[in-house]
């Protein structure tokens, strides 16, 4: 029987929090772990999750990322993601599937850390392949499958940037993750019914004490509590997660009142190490 479960990683934002690292989850299918997003923390967390008995896997199974856009919260853990679990053991290569502009980002990567990849080779006995990563540029529709899940990519607006909204099909769950992105159309249609939405937000009542200059930015590449409300309404995903939650100083609970005022179904602020099921 399938089993699938959602590994909160990081649930912050590109502010630096004392509890929350920046974009990263798992959705891990019979403890088979395919990554959204790298952001700084995220191979650590994956350490801290399974040191205190929440997953079976480790880090040498971290072989397969899809990265929703190239801001620095979603992307600055390649490194770690690429080196770490090498360290660890891992056997086999990464496949890195996003945006065409993540091909040049990993190559520069793998530049800046070239020596570190030779002394490595050549002092440490480490895998032929665990460092090595293989990416896949995305379109529209489905982007990857395997014997346990297909991956289905759906372009969203994050301003100037290349950037994807993703849906994990399984045998027993329909997982999809906006990514950072204002509400786009056909988004609700594509998403329809699936039984966990994780979904970036921010404060309403917040973006009020911004400046103009912030004010224009978000309305125009984010998603606010207000539009995040009527979109859920029309997806009726079974559980709404929020995530890369911008709270501007309003507490958990108020930027969940600011989701039920107009939503009436499951919704839950997610933390750093949330496991779901």
């Amino acid at each position: 029987m399938t089993a699938t479960q959602v590994l909160m990683l990081g649930t912050g934002t590109p502010n630096a929090e004392p509890n929350r690292v920046s974009a990263g989850l798992a959705i891990a299918v019979d403890n088979q772990p395919y990554l959204l997003d790298c952001g700084h923390g995220v191979v650590q967390r994956v350490v801290a999750a399974h040191a205190a008995g929440k997953i079976s896997w480790t880090t040498t199974e971290l072989t397969r990322v899809f990265i929703t856009h190239l801001h620095a919260d979603h992307t600055v853990g390649l490194p770690d993601l690429i080196f770490t679990p090498w360290i660890h053991g891992r056997q086999d290569s990464i496949q890195a599937y996003g945006p065409a502009e993540l091909a040049p980002m990993v190559e520069h990567i793998l530049l800046a850390y070239q020596e570190n990849i030779r002394e490595h080779r050549q002092a440490h006995p480490t895998t032929a392949n665990g460092y090595r990563i293989q990416v896949h540029p995305v379109a529209e529709g489905r982007c990857y499958q395997d014997e346990r899940l297909a991956v289905y990519a759906l372009p969203a607006n994050h301003g100037d940037l290349s950037a994807y909204s993703y849906k994990f099909v399984t045998a027993d769950k329909t997982v999809v993750v906006s990514g950072d992105t204002k509400p786009t159309a056909g988004f609700a249609e594509w998403a329809r019914g699936c039984d966990i939405l994780i979904h970036e937000v921010y404060s309403a009542a917040g973006l009020l004490h911004r400046s103009a200059a912030w004010q224009a930015y978000h309305s125009r590449a984010h998603t606010s509590t207000r539009e995040l409300a009527a979109l859920a309404n029309q997806v009726n995903p079974g559980l709404l997660l929020l995530h890369h939650q911008l709270f501007w100083g309003a507490a958990p609970a108020e930027l969940l009142a600011e989701i039920r005022a107009d939503y009436g179904g499951e919704v839950i602020s997610a933390n750093d190490l949330d496991l779901f099921d």
